[in-house]
């Protein structure tokens, strides 16, 4: 009985190191060079970009600001008290960092029976903690319900602010087609930008596009309609290449552009409503209820709105009804170290939505927060406005729904690193369409990205489902991934499920590698692969995204896209390459391209195919024959009629052996410097006739 438990031990040792063995994607990996390399599938969607949510476009350190003014806790309401002092702080000047400095909240409890504004840009909001202990940290307490559900610390304000441009800036994109993660446009003129303008770029929701993607695929709920699901980017310029007539951006799109369908176009932003550098730090705000179901109480704990590089950290918020901290109308924000815990209202829609990104906005990094009793405690609630959206390093517990895109075609979303324990439905993580839930929510989410997500058990679904032309993915995860969900649709990409994926995260090794080498050039598109047959040659053609690149590299794959090898090298702006002597020696051939600058190369393009027909490869001349096959270190060919030639030709193509001679009997030729591999024998006779004879180099 001791050996067996002995045995059973080894066993289950055995399959837990099977099950946890460390793996590397082969969508993303770290490739020779010590870069990430992406692969694209045949219809060009690849990992985009997540390292630039976050302050500033991340990997920018939070700024310190000093304290300029505190205050202390008085009996009652301290709505006026609070307000009183941020209204001074906003007069304050700004430094050339656009800080004016910070409030302090020096520990005690802060009753507030209204709602707090920070105004102006460059105030941070500060306490001195976060736990129960009001003698050693602040806490604000929100009382009553006036107004009737409301936010209690709005930052900013405006909700509409990306709409004024500049006038005389509205210019269309030129490109044909462009992929989601590219950074580059190509416009009809660059003329009214220059470097670090602010730009917005619209995709509008055309009926041609809406077709494109089924309406929506909205099950019985009406279906989208034209300038309902218009998409919208708020990016800087990092780059101009006036001779391409191209603009390079701060940050990636996250869904493709294809001007079949839709005419995109950027506008440059005049919005000086927008706030900027607004810290809420070190708070612990505790709104006051009647219960756990009752709902006369603040929404929210937290509203950035009309904002930009802020940032809210250390923060706990209890007992809200919709979310602990939300964004709208916000870009490059930084919510860090929060936790949202405990919501109290009805547990149905519309409700605890505890981390939540809202319409219009862009690249937000919700890092190392916590989520308590939420119906999607991670979420993106802003339909195709929503975009560049990570979640990182997070936790939540007891969810009562799935964290989600929640509705109407968010893009760019990675949970990346997240923990779910103790969960009350068997669905926490939903990459998905939601058909006619809610308002025809139909595509919630696409180009998203589930990256070692923990359900902490095999029970609990994780729900990748793929969007028309585009993709979901799951890469890692722990749980029940499927794409089985009451609308069904087709499964997305699920790689090295219940496996201990390498790099463990995608948004940390995507940052350092960006701080550390530059972004990468953006890759080609659209490789097009076609046979002339009239010389026998192969002609590939892309599209060249790319603003900055230094070359382009194709690579040829001889074993159906399992392995690649170096085929040529091409300078930059490179849209085509022609292969001669095409009957390379396998059946099928496929190629990609990527483009390189001094460090990294840009994701591959899409693989392009050559399916060769094996009388391509094997015409034999009856009188001739050739031994042994597979082929050491030499090769024979006999034959009873006079040869003009003999060539070989690699599986690239290129010819490896030439022999011109005219002879009959047995030639004997040594392969012993052949790379093993596969190979084309190309034989003419006096008569001009051509045996073709596929050879392999063991």
């Amino acid at each position: 009985m001791h050996d067996f438990f002995k045995y059973l031990g080894c066993l289950v040792f055995l399959l837990a190191t099977e099950l946890y063995a460390q793996n590397t994607p082969a969508i993303a990996y770290i490739g020779e060079a010590g870069c990430m390399e992406y692969t694209t599938d045949t219809e060009n969607n690849y990992l985009p970009d997540f390292s630039h949510a976050g302050y500033k476009g991340g990997g920018v350190a939070l700024p310190e600001v000093p304290t300029l003014l505190t205050i202390n806790p008085i009996s009652g309401d301290n709505t006026s008290h609070i307000q009183n002092a941020l209204d001074s702080m906003a007069k304050l000047p700004l430094n050339d960092a656009g800080i004016r400095g910070a409030l302090l909240l020096d520990a005690g409890i802060y009753e507030v029976h209204g709602q707090l504004f920070i105004k102006e840009s460059g105030i941070t909001l500060r306490g001195m903690g976060q736990t129960t202990d009001s003698a050693a940290s602040t806490i604000i307490k929100g009382i009553g319900n006036t107004p009737n559900l409301r936010d209690l610390i709005i930052a900013g304000g405006a909700t509409n602010s990306w709409s004024n441009a500049v006038p005389n800036t509205y210019i269309n994109i030129t490109n044909s087609f462009i992929p989601a993660g590219a950074r580059s446009l190509e416009l009809i003129t660059t003329a009214p930008f220059k470097v670090g303008d602010q730009i917005i770029i619209v995709h509008p929701s055309t009926d041609k596009w809406l077709a494109s993607i089924d309406y929506g695929n909205t099950d019985t709920d009406a279906p989208w309609t034209p300038g309902t699901i218009d998409i919208y980017y708020n990016r800087y310029i990092t780059e101009i290449n006036e001779p391409e007539k191209k603009v390079i951006l701060d940050a990636p799109i996250f869904d493709h552009f294809d001007q079949t369908l839709s005419q995109p176009y950027i506008y440059k932003l005049n919005e000086p409503n927008i706030k900027k550098n607004i810290g809420i730090e070190n708070l612990r705000i505790e709104i006051v209820t009647n219960g756990e179901l009752t709902e006369d109480h603040a929404k929210s704990a937290i509203a950035l709105k009309g904002v930009e590089d802020c940032w809210v950290t250390n923060v706990t918020a209890k007992h809200f009804y919709y979310a602990a901290v939300y964004t709208t109308a916000a870009s490059r924000v930084t919510i860090k170290d929060c936790r949202g815990i405990e919501p109290h209202s009805e547990i149905t829609g519309a409700r605890r939505y505890n981390f939540a990104a809202n319409a219009r906005s862009n690249n937000i990094l919700f890092d190392n927060c916590h989520a308590s009793y939420g119906r999607h405690s991670f979420v993106s609630n802003g339909t195709s406005s929503v975009s560049g959206i990570v979640f990182y390093n997070c936790s939540s517990e007891h969810d009562y729904a799935a964290s989600e895109g929640h509705r109407r075609w968010s893009q760019g979303l990675l949970f990346d690193n997240i923990e779910f324990t103790g969960s009350e439905t068997d669905q926490l993580l939903g990459l998905y369409n939601r058909g006619r839930y809610g308002t025809g929510h139909g595509w919630a989410c696409t180009n998203c990205v589930a990256w070692n997500v923990n359900t902490n058990t095999i029970f609990r679904k994780i729900i990748i489902q793929k969007p028309p032309h585009r993709q979901n993915y799951a890469i890692g995860c722990n749980g029940l991934v499927t794409n089985a969900h009451q609308f069904s649709n087709p499964i997305g990409y699920i790689e090295l499920s219940k496996k201990e994926v390498t790099p463990t995260s995608l948004y940390e090794i995507q940052l350092k590698e960006r701080l550390q080498n530059g972004s990468r050039p953006d890759g080609p598109a659209k490789l097009v692969a076609n046979i002339n047959g009239d010389n026998n040659a192969i002609q590939l053609n892309w599209l060249d995204i790319a603003g900055n690149e230094e070359s382009y590299t194709v690579e040829i794959s001889t074993d159906k896209g399992q392995t690649y090898s170096v085929l040529t090298n091409l300078p930059p702006n490179s849209t085509t390459f022609k292969i001669e002597n095409w009957e390379a020696s396998t059946d099928s051939l496929s190629f990609r391209v990527t483009a390189k600058n001094e460090v990294c190369q840009s994701p591959y393009s899409n693989p392009a195919f050559v399916q060769q027909t094996v009388s391509n490869h094997t015409i034999p001349i009856s009188e001739i024959s050739i031994y042994p096959n597979p082929i050491k270190n030499q090769l024979f060919i006999k034959s009873e009629l006079l040869l003009k030639t003999i060539h070989i030709y690699d599986n690239k193509g290129v010819l490896v052996l030439d022999k011109d001679s005219t002879f009959s009997g047995i030639a004997k030729i040594s392969t012993t410097n052949f790379a093993k591999g596969i190979y084309l024998l190309k034989i003419k006779d006096k008569a001009d006739r051509v045996g073709n004879y596929k050879l392999v180099k063991q």
